[in-house]
Order: structure tokens, then sequence, then C-alpha cells
């Protein structure tokens, strides 16, 4: 099926004939498949928004690793906000929204299913207080406390912070 808009087949063979230099170079900064695709994604959503500008610069492929780039500072600045936020008690001063809400299950996926992840980011993400916690759990706030340090001290030796 040939395109009725030049721009989305001149878009479509710069992302087939990029992809495997740019899957290449994401993999190496980001250190992870699902977030290099997910790298990439986004520079080409962002392409697409921006067709005007990609196609009239006489080095495409050059405008879109930049954007590639940009993209996967963005993503690593999320994660590195995130990390503070799970891992430090002052966590809860740090405003999260929008896409790096959404990206957390994402950026942390090799440990969003333990129950540890589940209790800082309830803690640190959701807003839930101490004491809240702890009557969710049936426990003391000092036993919750101690469960939320030691969860800490797990999580951060599992991700190599």
């Amino acid at each position: 099926m040939i395109s009725s808009e030049p721009w989305k087949s001149e878009i479509g063979n710069l992302y087939k004939e990029m992809y495997p230099a740019l899957y290449a170079y994401a993999l190496r900064i980001l250190g992870d498949h699902a977030l290099a695709e997910e790298a990439i994604q986004d520079a080409f959503c962002i392409a697409c928004t921006k067709r005007e500008q990609l196609l009239s610069d006489p080095k495409p492929q050059a405008w879109i690793m930049l954007t590639l780039k940009h993209v996967m500072q963005n993503m690593l600045r999320a994660q590195r906000k995130l990390q503070r936020m799970l891992f430090s008690s002052e966590g809860k001063d740090l405003p999260i929204e929008g896409p790096e809400l959404l990206s957390v299950d994402l950026l942390f996926r090799d440990v969003s299913d333990s129950e540890e992840f589940r209790l800082l980011k309830r803690l640190a993400l959701e807003r839930c207080t101490i004491s809240d916690l702890a009557q969710e759990l049936g426990i003391s706030v000092e036993a919750c406390k101690k469960r939320v340090q030691r969860a800490r001290k797990r999580l951060q030796k599992r991700l190599k912070i």
C-alpha cells in the first residue's frame, strides 16, 4: 500500500535504513533492549511531529541521531530522578508527573515485580505515608520503617546503585 502522504514513506524509509545503527547506539547507552526500542520509537514520534524540520534538513540521519540522543538523555535523567525518589527520604519533595510516572515500570521492569519495589513505589511515587503504609500492612510504624530501609538496601544492591 502506497501512502497518500509522501512524508510518511520518507520517514519510513529513514526508519528502515537507520534502525540497526540506532538500535546499536541506544542499546550501548541504555543497556536494555526494551528501553532502546522505546527510545527509537520516541525519536521517530518526534520526527513525525517535526517532519518539515526533519525533511528539510540536509542530513536527516544526523537529525534523527541527535533526536535519539536527546530522548535517551531524558530517559536517563528520569531514571536518576526516580531512583532518588525511591531511595531517599527526601524523595517526596521531587515532583513527578506525566511520562516519567508512566515509564517507571519500564525503567525498573527488572525489579518492578518485587515486593520491595512495590513498597517503595507506593511510598515515594504514590505519596503514601509510613503510617498509612504500616496500617495497610498491619504492622507498627517502626516495623514499616525498618521494612522500607531493608527494601531500599536490597533494591539498591539489585540495581547496582
